[in-house]
């Protein structure tokens, strides 16, 4: 995963980079997202919830991967927010 930023009318967005695993790479290219922080931060809030209220089972590692990934992706794009100032 590699977060970079991206501004679009001035619009500043966090450009995530999902690469598939080796294994599955011949079959699945690789695919890229463009959020805003404030969607980041929403996606993040929304699966610490569904973790919160057990909606889907503790031992989901899908879920955990993911709020750590979104989680790297808002601290990188913190940390390249208070470098571009």
């Amino acid at each position: 995963m590699k977060a970079e930023r991206a501004s679009k009318e001035d619009a500043v967005r966090t450009r995530l980079s999902i690469d598939v695993p080796p294994t599955q790479s011949a079959a699945a290219p690789k695919q890229e997202l463009t959020l805003t922080f404030d969607e980041l931060a929403l996606i993040y809030r929304s699966l610490q919830a569904v973790k919160t209220l057990g909606a889907m089972p503790s031992e989901d590692e899908l879920l955990d991967d993911t709020i750590q990934l979104v989680d790297q992706a808002l601290n990188d794009a913190i940390r390249q927010r208070g470098t571009s100032r």
